[in-house]
């Protein structure tokens, strides 16, 4: 059975806590897409299927599993080649935001990033793809969602921008880092940002993040949510309900909170307090 359009579906996500991106979740998706252009950045990922990306006069092939780009106000058209019509993920990310992110990955005023290979296969660059649309997609702190994004740019103007982005090395910073730390441990609840959080180590979020990292063996998101368990974890021996602590320790709802305790224990809240 071949694609028909009545088969299709494209969902769109936004994200309250990182205002400039919408994501596409395309499904059997078989229309020939026209020549056009976007005042965005896009990156869209094959997930099953191919097609073919007609870009700057030169015609891409785009299989599964490939990530192509297109920059903003540049004339393109996609045309689907697989009979059940293709599934992708389409990020789209402002002007406006991706040149702040620049800004934060070389750590002084810069222009915007060109990207001169239009599709590319780099694993390590999906995967922080990935996660960033999952937390676009579902419940995520806003902590989170900002350090994957930014995570994602910085790979990508690390290994695909026309001129690449030289990571700085500097000194040693574990007071202020440890002081930022310790910030989030006492307020773990909050769905702080990663500039609000960065700044109290007078530092950029992608220095910031990068120390962290080095320093407490986790990127700031991961240790906030360790931080959220812990206390959960008190707050279920406790006899606190489930919908009560999630809401206590700063997840989203349940389902968020589940999601993450199951992660980190291995077990669900409910099994946790043994009911």
């Amino acid at each position: 059975m071949g694609w028909n359009h009545t088969s299709e579906a494209i969902e769109v996500r936004l994200s309250q806590d990182v205002p400039g991106v919408e994501l596409r979740i395309g499904s059997r998706v078989g229309r020939t897409i026209p020549r056009h252009w976007h005042e965005e950045y896009q990156f869209c990922l094959m997930q099953f299927g191919s097609g073919e990306l007609t870009y700057r006069t030169t015609n891409f092939l785009t299989p599964t599993a490939s990530l192509f780009m297109v920059h903003p106000g540049e004339v393109h058209a996609n045309r689907c080649s697989h009979p059940l019509g293709v599934n992708y993920r389409n990020l789209f990310v402002d002007v406006e935001l991706m040149s702040r992110l620049a800004t934060e990955v070389a750590g002084k005023t810069t222009s915007l990033p060109f990207f001169p290979t239009a599709v590319v296969f780099n694993r390590k660059l999906i995967e922080h793809f990935l996660d960033f649309c999952s937390a676009i997609e579902g419940p995520s702190s806003r902590l989170e969602a900002e350090s994957l994004l930014l995570t994602f740019v910085a790979e990508l103007m690390i290994r695909f921008a026309e001129t690449p982005t030289a990571v700085t090395q500097r000194g040693r910073e574990e007071h202020v880092i440890s002081r930022a730390r310790d910030y989030l441990i006492h307020h773990y609840a909050e769905n702080i940002s990663l500039a609000d959080l960065a700044g109290i180590a007078s530092l950029s979020p992608f220095h910031f993040t990068r120390v962290f990292c080095n320093q407490f063996g986790m990127p700031p998101h991961a240790y906030q949510t360790q931080v959220r368990i812990l206390r959960a974890k008190r707050l279920l021996m406790q006899g606190e309900s489930i919908a009560d602590t999630a809401i206590q320790t700063g997840f989203a709802d349940q389902s968020h909170f589940t999601r993450h305790f199951k992660r980190v224990t291995a077990l669900t809240p409910g099994q946790y307090r043994g009911k």
